[in-house]
């Protein structure tokens, strides 16, 4: 949820009610903005079927999420992540092992260097398979 950044007014997405003020209707991530009235609708989470309310909801292809769901399908479609790794809690060797063996589904694993300005930090780079293959072909 966010509020409005222009200094017009907003028209609800859903009953075209204008505001009466800049800023006073939230925006809902797939919806638009929206009034107060219709935001404190209940909607139903179309992943873990919780009801929640709109203004705490977010469109996604076309299916309504809690913020919960909405968050977890956003990171889905990252292209990178990184992980960083302690050297302090495990040796180096057990690092580049684990990093490699436990690359998060979908993507593959680029590099594994020193953290910046760090002596015992390590990261993991991964790009989602697709991409990695698409630049190497």
């Amino acid at each position: 949820m966010q509020h409005s950044s222009s200094k017009g007014l907003a028209k609800c997405a859903l009953c075209g009610a204008q505001e009466s003020q800049p800023g006073t209707f939230p925006m809902v991530v797939g919806v638009g903005r929206v009034c107060l009235n219709d935001g404190m609708t209940r909607v139903k989470c179309g992943a873990c079927g919780n009801e929640v309310k709109l203004i705490t909801s977010a469109r996604l292809q076309g299916k309504t999420l809690c913020l919960a769901d909405y968050m977890k399908e956003v990171e889905k479609y990252r292209q990178h992540i990184v992980k960083n790794f302690d050297e302090d809690a495990e040796p180096a060797i057990s690092i580049l092992e684990r990093a490699y063996k436990q690359a998060p589904d979908g993507y593959t694993l680029l590099a594994v260097r020193r953290g910046r300005n760090s002596t015992h930090l390590w990261e993991a780079e991964y790009e989602k398979t697709e991409i990695f293959e698409m630049r190497c072909s």
